[in-house]
């Protein structure tokens, strides 16, 4: 064993490995590690949007995961030069998630903040503030909470059937209640302006689910994890030992 697998903190690379983990053998669909991941999601109380699925009555139609997804970015990105509509329905729903009425779209922003040219969406209030472009108090709140967006990255995002989960992950530390705010906010931008994008023919039902130690309360543990990786691996596979040592790891920080 290599001695950094023993204290490395870092959630994402425990997540790569769990990434990993839940691809395999999906053509055993409730057998599969994915089939075993969602049994035991299932035993959550999760809250979903757009409807209250059934977890353990699932088809295992159209699966995908990804890992660190940036979907708004990329999305931003593979629509140019014709990013107005996205921005605009974007806009729309920010300003629904921070209960403002009075702002202006995307695509009524002068040239200089909106020409995909000049400026990224991240960065329209820095821009706004060294050209010296006003931007009222309400557009600065709507145009902050947009740059967060497109600099997050949820950790895990499982698409199934026309249920979409997105997951905030921690190894060692507690969950942030304005980060699953935001990722909730992201969430409904992903269901309900780039659904098509994410292979839906419809908004799918969708909820954030939580990641964690025991001792933060999560929706699924590493415990879990644990034991679905080594049903599925050897002793020596690297993403047995990766999971294994993050459950040493929190046990000796007494967070198991």
């Amino acid at each position: 064993m290599i001695k950094y697998d023993s204290y490395n903190r870092e959630e994402r690379a425990i997540c790569a490995h769990l990434f990993r983990l839940l691809h395999e053998n999906l053509d055993k669909k409730r057998n599969s590690p994915l089939g075993k991941f969602l049994n035991y999601l299932s035993e959550s109380n999760l809250i979903f949007r757009n409807g209250q699925p059934n977890l353990n009555d699932l088809k295992f139609e159209n699966v995908s995961i990804y890992c660190e997804a940036s979907i708004i970015r990329d999305a931003y990105h593979n629509r140019k030069p014709d990013v107005f509509q996205l921005m605009d329905s974007i806009t729309k729903k920010v300003m629904e998630h921070e209960k403002i009425s009075d702002c202006r779209l995307f695509s009524k922003l002068p040239d200089e903040l909106n020409n995909y040219l000049n400026t990224h969406p991240k960065q329209i209030r820095q821009k706004a503030e060294r050209l010296n472009i006003p931007l009222s108090q309400n557009e600065k709140i709507v145009y902050g909470a947009i740059q967060g967006m497109f600099n997050a990255k949820p950790d895990l995002v499982i698409l199934i059937d026309n249920i979409m989960l997105v997951c905030e992950a921690k190894l060692t530390q507690d969950f942030d209640s304005i980060q699953i705010k935001r990722t909730w906010n992201i969430s409904q931008v992903w269901a309900e302006v780039l659904y098509e994008d994410l292979g839906f023919t419809k908004p799918p039902v969708y909820t954030v689910f939580k990641l964690g130690a025991n001792l933060f309360n999560p929706d699924i543990n590493w415990t879990n994890c644990n034991e679905i990786a080594k049903s599925q691996y050897n002793e020596n596979d690297r993403t047995r030992i990766a999971i294994q040592e993050g459950m040493n790891l929190l046990k000796n920080e007494k967070l198991e």
